[in-house]
């Protein structure tokens, strides 16, 4: 569960419900949790089926930088006789993919569906990964559903189902032996972060006024807590707790970074006793040099625990 995922939880649990983009939100939330599935899905089946004659590196959520962005690549496979990138596709449906005009579309239930092309976005990813590396790439669609049906298919790249999957990439490797794993593993690793989550949140307007604000129940999921007798409660479901803020204040920090205004403070937790919200932060965000400004400690770990069990 990356950063940019857990953006879009958040986002799609804080949103107001009037946001104009609330219901985008979520649909590209519930897109993400399909695609992560999917991945997690191959992944788990090449680690276990994929039989290849030397070392071989298979590598998870890269991105890699290009032009003036970056290009995120679901699975990347490097081996000594080739890198193959893996545009994984988690969908339902009949697809068509247009050979002459690159645009690609689906029909479900009768109905037609344009949609991104897949095979634009793993041409993009290759030639991504090609320039950075300095080597030749291949790629491949996968598709993880069975329900899914291939039509038209594209023209530059192959689509497979990802039970035949591991036999492909068996036979991509057949040939000469011509890279350094290790050397072309490191260079990807030594990598900085990329970080586009900060282009999502200002593409869709999320700011901290545009969220609904207090401590969350994680039962109810859309109420706030109320801090009484030194436990938060649920009004609703009678939930109760001492630490439920600490979500709030790594939901924040992964959001708009780890410097806390105290003025903001009052408002994220929906609190009004100074003396109350001093001991509420004296352990996870505590004073910073700065006056008026507290600096939370990260636990990303926290939030994963937390949406994985909202969303298991």
């Amino acid at each position: 569960m990356n950063d940019f995922l857990l953006v879009q939880m958040v986002s799609a649990e804080r949103l107001k419900s009037g946001h104009e983009l609330k219901m985008t939100v979520l649909s590209e939330l519930k897109n993400s949790l399909a695609g992560v599935s999917g991945e997690q899905r191959t992944a788990t089946l090449l680690k276990r089926e994929l039989d290849l004659s030397g070392d071989f590196m298979l590598l998870s959520d890269v991105v890699i930088p290009y032009k003036d962005g970056s290009v995120q690549i679901d699975l990347l496979l490097i081996h000594a006789s080739c890198v193959c990138v893996l545009e994984v596709k988690n969908m339902i449906g009949e697809f068509y993919f247009d050979s002459v005009n690159f645009q690609f579309h689906r029909v479900i239930d009768g109905r037609r569906e344009g949609m991104r092309n897949p095979e634009a976005q793993l041409h993009r990813a290759v030639k991504a990964c090609s320039g950075f590396l300095n080597v030749p790439v291949d790629g491949v669609i996968v598709l993880t559903s069975r329900s899914s049906k291939v039509v038209d298919a594209p023209k530059l790249y192959p689509v497979v189902s990802l039970d035949y999957l591991p036999f492909h990439l068996e036979k991509l490797v057949e040939g000469p032996q011509l890279f350094d794993v290790e050397k072309l593993t490191s260079k990807l690793k030594k990598l900085p972060p990329q970080d586009i989550s900060k282009s999502w949140l200002a593409r869709h307007q999320i700011s901290f006024n545009s969220l609904r604000l207090g401590v969350t129940c994680p039962t109810c999921r859309t109420c706030s807590l109320i801090w009484r007798d030194r436990k938060w409660h649920c009004e609703i479901c009678d939930f109760h707790s001492r630490d439920a803020h600490e979500v709030t204040l790594q939901e924040f920090a992964l959001m708009f970074g780890g410097e806390l205004d105290t003025r903001l403070a009052y408002q994220l937790l929906g609190v009004e006793n100074k003396y109350v919200l001093y001991r509420l932060l004296e352990k996870s965000a505590p004073k910073s040099q700065t006056r008026g400004k507290r600096r939370i400690i990260e636990n990303r770990q926290l939030l994963r625990d937390y949406f994985s069990r909202v969303y298991r």
